[in-house]
């Protein structure tokens, strides 16, 4: 009878955590649309860079494909897929277009779901805790930079939607439909080709390891594979290749495997060669440089939001600090010399009040002399932080990991938090399991600022004289 009864009671909890996810997931995709009608009301006209984006669509609707604005920096996958679907509709008006997004953000939080349900973490909870890749995926999807723009026609939505995509399909071994659907992802946002070199390195080393697969498993057991050790077995396996004569043989199969990921290589060279740069317009505003600072705003965006995860190591931080003294004083002088000499501002940063960054930058850092160096030792806290938040990680993808985020962020002269939203999506979805009141307090940190977010852009309006109706203010 008490087996009876506990088999029911796993029905019981199995039953209403599926009617629960179900109901939440409605819940979201009804307050998304809902406030989307509402949000649409508000903004009737373009805002910001859908002056650009709408029209440069509007003009692929009706079937002009050979004019194109000079002030859009980002290839047209948005507009081919916009136009695509609303083309044969007669249906390429403003409202339409933001449309699209609203559709996205809801496949962003189905594909997140799906990569969070692939974890490691995720495969091994209890019954119990069936609800927390949900939570997880609710948490990145309403994440404030990108839930922001699900109801205007930005290019962010779709970009992450890709990416995340990408991730989903290596994650499931579908390789070469990754490398393709990354090479969409640059369609819309060409920085994306780093990601894809990530997963192709990922891929490789995974290779590499197949020719031993006993070490790995080794190095697995004993909870070694985090540490240098990977790296030093990888090299051992190429050096083996090396004496044995078979280098050439294994990098052609290599090649084979990856064949992909080369050609989405290829292709994005020769773009670059034949477009002369990367970006395909307005290039005086989008030089790249060499911008160490947007490591240290990376890494306070990503305490802010994931401050739940960061704060419990604020001891481990200090006693480090305490015991390795001047290796951690060595860093913070680095660190301050990086302030002090690479401090860059972009000139919309200065100009443009309808951005966070403006008020953020005018009334504090670009004000008061000392703040930018106060902040040294917080940037440091929240870097020490994310590095042990991907200490399960194998070592090698951790470097992946670290030198991509480097490679898009440091060229990056402009500070803008849109940038960083997909290094912050792959650093997270990279955590171990969360404990529930760190989910928790990540899911009331998302609603609060989004609330805030949205109340901002409809309260608060001002107008300029040389433009047309309210301006308001966003990421």
């Amino acid at each position: 009878m008490s087996i009876f009864v506990d088999k029911l009671k796993g029905l019981s909890v199995l039953f209403n955590s599926w009617i629960i996810q179900r109901v939440t997931i409605f819940l979201f995709i009804t307050s998304a649309t809902i406030l989307f009608y509402l949000l649409n009301n508000v903004q009737r006209n373009y805002y910001i860079d859908e002056a650009f984006h709408i029209p440069q669509t509007q003009k692929y609707c009706s079937g002009n494909f050979f004019e194109w604005d000079k002030k859009i920096t980002t290839l047209p996958g948005l507009y081919l897929l916009s136009a695509g679907l609303l083309a044969p509709l007669k249906q390429c008006n403003t409202i339409s277009l933001r449309g699209i997004n609203l559709i996205l953000t809801i496949l962003n939080l189905y594909v997140t779901y799906k990569i969070v349900k692939g974890k490691s973490w995720s495969k091994n909870i209890k019954q119990s805790s069936s609800w927390l890749p949900l939570a997880v995926a609710f948490s990145i999807a309403l994440l404030p930079p990108l839930f922001f723009w699900f109801f205007l026609y930005y290019t962010d939505v779709l970009s992450t939607n890709l990416v995340l995509l990408m991730f989903l399909l290596h994650q499931n071994e579908f390789y070469k439909s990754s490398a393709i659907i990354g090479g969409l992802s640059i369609l819309v946002r060409q920085t994306n080709i780093i990601w894809i070199f990530m997963i192709a390195g990922e891929r490789a080393i995974s290779l590499i390891e197949l020719q031993t697969p006993r070490s790995i498993e080794t190095l697995v057991s004993r909870g070694m594979h985090t540490g240098p050790q990977h790296a030093k077995l990888v090299w051992a396996n190429v050096m083996h290749h090396v004496k044995q004569g078979k280098v050439v043989r294994f990098f052609i199969e290599m090649i084979k495997d990856l064949s992909c990921h080369v050609a989405v290589a290829i292709a994005f060279i020769l773009f670059v060669i034949f477009n002369k740069g990367i970006v395909v317009g307005d290039r005086n505003a989008h030089t790249p440089v060499i911008h160490l600072p947007q490591l240290f705003y990376f890494s306070v965006f990503f305490g802010s939001f994931a401050w739940p995860y960061v704060l419990p190591n604020w001891k481990n931080y200090f006693t480090i600090i305490k015991k390795h003294w001047i290796i951690a004083s060595s860093l913070f002088a680095l660190m301050t010399i990086i302030v002090h000499n690479n401090t860059l501002v972009h000139p919309y940063v200065l100009a443009d009040n309808r951005h966070y960054v403006f008020y953020i930058w005018n009334k504090i850092m670009g004000r008061y002399l000392l703040v930018k160096y106060l902040l040294i030792p917080i940037y440091g806290f929240f870097m020490y932080s994310l590095f042990v938040l991907l200490k399960n990680l194998k070592f090698l993808t951790k470097l992946f990991i670290i030198f991509c985020i480097c490679v898009v962020l440091v060229p990056q002269l402009l500070l803008e938090p849109r940038y960083f939203v997909i290094p912050y999506i792959i650093v997270r979805l990279n955590m171990p399991q969360p404990k529930l009141w760190q989910i928790i307090a990540e899911l009331m940190t998302c609603l609060i600022v989004n609330f805030l977010q949205f109340y901002i852009f409809v309260t608060k309006t001002f107008y300029w004289t040389d433009g047309e109706g309210p301006q308001r203010i966003s990421w």
